[in-house]
């Protein structure tokens, strides 16, 4: 190994979690990302900067590893500018992790509150699976439900024991990229078995994504904690 990539082996891996906005405040983004922020930084090889500006995706993103989403443009009919776009893109290209945390399956979506411009078809490519509000997405009412791993061989959910968590349930997620589902639980309402997160890649990317994570209590879950370290791990092809 070279000088360069042994310095490289050495970083820590720097993520970008991005978290918003002002208008959706009841998926309670403010009290998650310190949590989120926490529980990956509790990894000393992880390193995580926020940022609530989603147009940070329009600057320079060569220092990242991972794009981590925690946010959604509810209410905003602002388009994603198009340097931000193509950089998401290119960043993919390059081979490096995307995240997508509960409701930010919901962004830039034609079926949002005044979605105006801010529809942008390329993120159903990006995010596998996304709540359409004018389709059948929903999720159970709030309340306890047990999550049960569906691949106990995969690196992320490996020696995951089945948990408890209080969270909401989303089903009917709509999409048609290929997935592969990690973990899931039977909702009180379709009766079912849902999965709740699973892998997919993005032109080079790996992607993970996880419909969990409504609030503080999710966050208090240690496997949540767990999974989601890993998850950050095996996007940046470090795991």
């Amino acid at each position: 190994m070279n000088k360069e990539l042994a310095r490289m082996a050495n970083q820590p891996l720097k993520v970008l979690l991005i978290s918003g906005n002002e208008n959706h405040k009841w998926h309670n983004w403010e009290e998650n990302t310190p949590l989120i922020q926490e529980a990956l930084q509790s990894d000393n090889d992880i390193e995580v900067t926020v940022s609530l500006d989603i147009e940070v995706l329009a600057g320079d993103l060569d220092g990242f590893d991972v794009l981590a989403f925690n946010y959604c443009n509810w209410h905003d009919p602002t388009e994603l500018s198009e340097q931000a776009k193509a950089n998401v893109i290119g960043f993919a290209e390059q081979g490096k992790g995307i995240v997508i945390l509960h409701f930010a399956n919901g962004a830039f979506n034609f079926s949002l509150p005044e979605a105006g411009a801010s529809d942008w078809p390329e993120y159903r490519r990006i995010v596998p699976r996304v709540w359409n509000h004018h389709g059948e997405s929903a999720h159970d009412e709030y309340g306890t439900f047990t999550v049960r791993m569906l691949d106990e061989s995969h690196p992320i959910t490996q020696s995951i024991a089945t948990f408890d968590i209080q969270d909401e349930l989303y089903f009917k997620q709509e999409g048609d990229v290929d997935i592969h589902p990690l973990y899931a639980a039977v909702s009180n309402l379709t009766k079912q078995e849902e999965p709740l997160a699973w892998t997919s890649g993005y032109r080079n990317s790996r992607v993970y994504q996880t419909l969990l994570g409504h609030d503080r209590h999710a966050y208090a879950v240690p496997e949540v904690r767990e999974t989601l370290r890993r998850a950050v791990r095996w996007v940046a092809r470090k795991l």
